[in-house]
């Protein structure tokens, strides 16, 4: 993958909302959702196609599941309708994880909530570590969230409270601090914030590039590599702003 990818997962139902029971010799499961809650997030991420400017896909198994996964099917294709500027696309999830595999990236990947918590991480180890990825929350009327999608590593705090050299790669932190800033620059109209977020993370990518890294990622790279601790690395990032 060239480009960024976005997995856009549905934060309710499946098994995360199933009921389970084992007896006489079946194994059962029950799946529920809400058409009310199946709309909301396909307006998520139909807003955030339309804000972020990238075609947006769905992906699901509808020729097997035809009422529940059939339900989403239905309700995103009625949803696209309302937004003609977003380049939408419907496919087999079978389908859809071989084009995805293939792809340059730069799109978003709309998916149920188990797909998506799998998908995820499928497509997090395309960029080596899940310290690349950063997760954003989207609500149906506009409002969002930032976060690192590995939560805040409370323990790696500790170890430096306590007095170890952090090792921690900050990247999923620092781009949902960018993301974040980058937003509130354009609610609030203010250009130098937006503008700083992106040379922020035009910082940390040249740093990466030009071999600075932690070691998470320094075991995947190839050519010279400086392995660097946390700190080291923040340092690289701040040379190249001030590059």
């Amino acid at each position: 993958m060239e480009k960024t990818d976005t997995v856009a997962r549905h934060a309710y139902g499946d098994v995360y909302k199933n009921i389970e029971q084992r007896a006489g010799g079946v194994v059962l499961q029950t799946l529920h959702n809400t058409e009310k809650s199946i709309k909301a997030f396909a307006e998520s991420c139909f807003k955030y196609a339309e804000d972020t400017n990238q075609p947006l896909w769905f992906s699901c198994k509808d020729t097997i599941s035809k009422i529940y996964d059939g339900a989403f099917r239905d309700i995103f294709a009625e949803t696209s309708q309302n937004y003609p500027n977003v380049d939408y696309f419907y496919t087999l999830i079978d389908d859809a994880v071989s084009r995805v595999i293939r792809s340059e990236g730069g799109f978003i990947w709309a998916l149920k909530n188990y797909d998506g918590d799998v998908m995820s991480d499928m497509v997090s180890s395309a960029f080596g570590s899940l310290s690349m990825m950063t997760s954003v929350l989207v609500s149906p009327d506009g409002k969002y969230e930032y976060e690192a999608a590995h939560g805040t590593v409370t323990r790696h705090y500790y170890r430096y409270r306590d007095g170890e050299t952090p090792g921690t790669n900050p990247v999923a932190t620092i781009f949902a601090w960018t993301g974040a800033l980058s937003k509130r620059g354009e609610l609030d109209g203010l250009p130098e914030l937006t503008g700083f977020a992106g040379r922020l993370e035009s910082a940390v990518l040249n740093a990466l590039n030009a071999g600075t890294m932690t070691g998470d990622l320094a075991s995947l790279a190839s050519g010279e590599v400086k392995i660097a601790n946390t700190l080291e690395f923040l340092a690289a990032v701040k040379a190249q702003i001030v590059a």
